[in-house]
């Protein structure tokens, strides 16, 4: 049996750009949680060669839809434990991708867990925390389809969101202290991308991976 086709956000959204209709081969489908949303909220009717079918049903909210994975190395292992209780104490649905202590550990490795259950339609968000911010960023941004944004400030945070539809956010814990890395990721998680003018521009920049995938410099 053939692995689920993955409807993502952009799709989605370049579908309501057209004819408001998604075409997709044959075969089983999967879509990410944003996907879904969006499809709900734009009206974008999903088509397959064998006729049209119904988004899938959303996960009920007993703890199966993953809201955020999140993730952390070494250097990030404190603030991550802290927020995840405090998230998951705020009715967040999370998965926690690790690491489990303060060891040293890669932080590509775990980067590369959140970049990948975001990318997958595993989960709608993703946050990953190593000393700085940028390097895990770095990381996610190898895989296609993240957007991943490295910020230090609340308003960065949010631009990330509304202007580039950003779905990872890194931390660094030596630079965010613990309330306001808890502000910045909620306030994160509940911002809109505009769309608007604002998609031309990430269509661009979801292009790239298409050309890499491609094989293209």
């Amino acid at each position: 049996m053939s692995s689920p086709r993955l409807i993502t956000a952009e799709k989605v959204r370049r579908a309501a750009a057209g004819d408001g209709v998604l075409r997709t081969g044959r075969g089983p489908l999967r879509m990410t949680d944003e996907a879904r949303d969006l499809v709900q909220r734009l009206g974008v009717k999903i088509e397959q060669q064998e006729g049209p079918v119904e988004a899938p049903p959303a996960p009920s909210a007993s703890g199966q839809r993953v809201q955020l994975a999140i993730a952390a190395d070494h250097g990030g292992y404190e603030l991550k434990s802290r927020l995840v209780g405090a998230l998951r104490a705020r009715g967040w649905v999370l998965a926690d991708l690790g690491c489990e202590g303060k060891e040293s550990v890669d932080y590509p490795d775990f980067a590369l867990r959140v970049a990948q259950a975001v990318a997958g339609g595993d989960a709608s968000r993703g946050a990953m925390i190593d000393t700085v911010g940028v390097a895990s960023a770095m990381v996610c941004n190898k895989v296609p389809g993240c957007r991943a944004a490295a910020c230090e400030s609340l308003e960065a945070a949010l631009s990330s969101r509304r202007h580039n539809d950003a779905n990872i956010l890194t931390l660094g814990a030596a630079r965010v202290p613990f309330e306001k890395a808890l502000e910045m990721i909620e306030a994160w998680l509940r911002e809109d991308y505009e769309g608007g003018r604002h998609q031309r521009r990430v269509e661009k920049m979801m292009a790239l991976d298409r050309r890499r995938g491609q094989g293209a410099p």
